[in-house]
């Protein structure tokens, strides 16, 4: 409600349109939420996974299949310095 002071006591033909869009877009979202995590299961077991589209997870593969850890990088290349004289 708003906290204006007028003519007569609080109703709700008297709320301020900036409080009637707070509460339908908090409203909204609230629905928007439930909606998904009834939808997409628990949010707790896929932590950590939304990232699937774009990076493997090594602990997907199979223990053949994963990169060694001992392996050594290859040596990064040298580059001349520019802007230097």
């Amino acid at each position: 409600m708003s906290l204006t002071r007028g003519e007569g006591r609080r109703t709700l033909k008297r709320v301020n349109p900036i409080e009637t869009v707070t509460v339908a877009v908090t409203a909204g979202t609230a629905v928007f939420g439930l909606v998904d995590y009834i939808r997409h299961g628990w949010p707790l077991k896929r932590l950590g996974r939304d990232g699937e589209m774009w990076f493997d997870h090594l602990a997907d593969l199979p223990l053949e299949e994963r990169p060694s850890e001992d392996a050594l990088d290859a040596p990064i290349p040298r580059r001349p310095l520019y802007g230097r004289s």
